[in-house]
């Protein structure tokens, strides 16, 4: 229970307020937030938004242990941003 409850409460200290609009291509230095054509994404559609996320950074998005799916705005989050 304990450890449960240490993991929610370090999830809920990464949320992060980018803005939503996709960067221009091979340009974001922050996170890179991506929806699915401006609706919101299912937690389970990972791999299409990471297509989406690489699309927006034109080429690659850098990936790590730290991508995330955003469930109050339905977007999946890549802190790293493009590669």
């Amino acid at each position: 229970m304990a450890l449960a409850l240490s993991v929610m409460l370090a999830q809920a200290a990464c949320v992060g307020t980018a803005p939503t609009a996709p960067a221009a291509p091979g340009t974001a230095r922050g996170p890179v937030r991506v929806t699915n054509n401006g609706q919101p994404f299912q937690m389970w559609e990972g791999a299409l938004a990471r297509k989406a996320a690489d699309a927006a950074c034109g080429g690659a998005v850098r990936v790590s242990i730290y991508d995330r799916f955003d469930r109050t705005t339905g977007e999946w989050v890549y802190p790293e941003g493009c590669a």
